[in-house]
């Protein structure tokens, strides 16, 4: 029994564990998330389209070549009047040079779509930084919580196994009750069964966090930073100000905006006239036997043909289609501004629903706080008390529970409180700033 009750109490002992601190697991997780991996490809994606041969800028080169072998044989057609074997030899060579020089502007507002869609993936990796992060930071913070609520029912179980040796020889030499010691039993093995299931919870916070960091699920970890508990006070004018400059969400949709207004210059670019031009040259080279011929004729002919070329096209009527796909594009164009009004109040929402819940959260913590204090030293009083006689098992219990209660609120409260204030930097946007080395 006693090897067990050591067992639960010190798990960690059986197992080697590496230091590491919330600074550190942001590294990993920067490196190794695979989220933030995926989204870096995305990004670069993205940078790779931006250009201007993508935007139609830039002209087309084609260049071919082929040669070609041919025979006939006559010999043996007694209606031809060359009867021999005809051999062909052919050499082909094109170049085409073609390039759009107007096309209604078109070609600036694509590279200007193209900025935007990489100015969106960009946006779209941060995003995904700031969500890991903030992942990270409530996973470490959650796993500092889990231990810390580890450490304080190892604590009950502790005094309780003392106290229960205590009462065992109490009740040996006659002074105490079966009753009283019963009880202590009791709820030392209430206890006990609780603090396996906490660490149940301690192990799969852990497991949570490396699924995060990309790390392997088994990997055990000495957490070194306590839960972030310092209170800071914030302005709401200031933190409404960076949240509409700096909130990712909303970034993204003013740049759905953009993308929507080089849309419509995209669809008024059909109203404009297209200019091309269109070069390039053909060279063939013939060589022909025809066997006793051969020699009294030239078999040899070459050619070598250029050209240039300059069009103007210009759409006049095709049924009205032009002007309904301007329409289109500008009630989308409508529609993404509504949406972009819609994400801010979103936003702002959240923002003043997450910074009244940081203000509460403060006053809570300070309360949990002091009475866990009370709480505390109540605790070693009718500890003190009992093992005197003053107070019962019972009565004793009670304040155990109380005890074990308060702890577990004081430290939840310090969790919640951490958690408001990251929610706050991610939404005003400084969540990288506040967590970059």
């Amino acid at each position: 029994m006693k090897k067990y009750i050591i067992l639960i109490l010190f798990p960690n002992l059986l197992f080697a564990q590496t230091e590491l601190s919330l600074m550190d697991a942001i590294k990993i997780g920067m490196q190794e998330n695979y989220d933030i991996q995926l989204s870096s490809k995305n990004k670069r994606i993205s940078e790779i389209n931006n250009n201007w041969a993508n935007a139609g800028a830039l002209p087309t080169i084609n260049l071919s070549a082929k040669k070609e072998e041919g025979l006939s044989d006559q010999t043996n057609n007694p209606t031809s009047f060359m009867p021999y074997k005809l051999r062909s030899t052919s050499i082909n060579g094109n170049t085409n040079v073609s390039w759009t020089l107007f096309n209604g502007f078109a070609i600036r507002a694509n590279k200007s779509k193209l900025r935007n869609l990489e100015e969106i993936s960009s946006n779209n990796a941060t995003l995904t930084i700031e969500n890991t992060i903030q992942g990270i930071i409530l996973q470490y913070y959650n796993c500092v919580l889990q231990k810390e609520r580890l450490e304080l029912l190892q604590k009950v179980v502790r005094l309780a196994n003392n106290r229960l040796e205590y009462q065992q020889t109490k009740y040996d030499i006659g002074v105490s009750s079966k009753i009283d010691l019963l009880q202590i039993e009791n709820a030392m093995l209430t206890d006990s069964s609780n603090l396996i299931m906490q660490e149940l919870n301690y192990n799969n916070a852990i497991k949570n966090l490396n699924l995060t960091l990309g790390k392997e699920i088994e990997t055990t970890w000495d957490f070194t930073d306590e839960i972030d508990t310092e209170i800071q006070l914030f302005s709401y004018e200031n933190l409404k100000a960076s949240t509409l400059a700096d909130n990712t969400n909303i970034k993204n949709q003013y740049y759905n905006i953009q993308l929507a207004k080089q849309d419509i210059r995209i669809s008024k670019a059909v109203f404009y006239p297209l200019i091309t031009v269109n070069s390039g040259a053909a060279y063939n080279e013939s060589t022909y036997d025809i066997g006793e011929l051969s020699n009294s004729m030239d078999n040899t002919g070459e050619s070598l043909n250029y050209f240039a070329n300059f069009s103007v096209n210009f759409r006049l009527f095709d049924g009205g289609k032009l002007y309904s796909t301007l329409r289109k594009v500008k009630v989308q164009k409508e529609i993404n501004d509504l949406q972009y009004e819609k994400v801010k109040r979103e936003v702002l929402h959240q923002l003043s629903l997450i910074n009244n819940k940081y203000n509460s959260r403060i006053s809570a913590f300070s309360l949990n706080q002091k009475a866990f204090e009370i709480a505390e030293t109540n605790y070693a009083l009718a500890t003190d008390k009992q093992n005197r006689g003053v107070i019962n098992s019972f009565m004793l219990r009670d304040i155990e529970i109380a005890f074990i209660t308060s702890g577990i609120n004081a430290q939840q409260a310090a969790y919640n409180l951490m958690e408001s204030k990251i929610s706050l930097l991610k939404i005003t946007g400084g969540i990288i700033q506040g967590y970059k080395e």
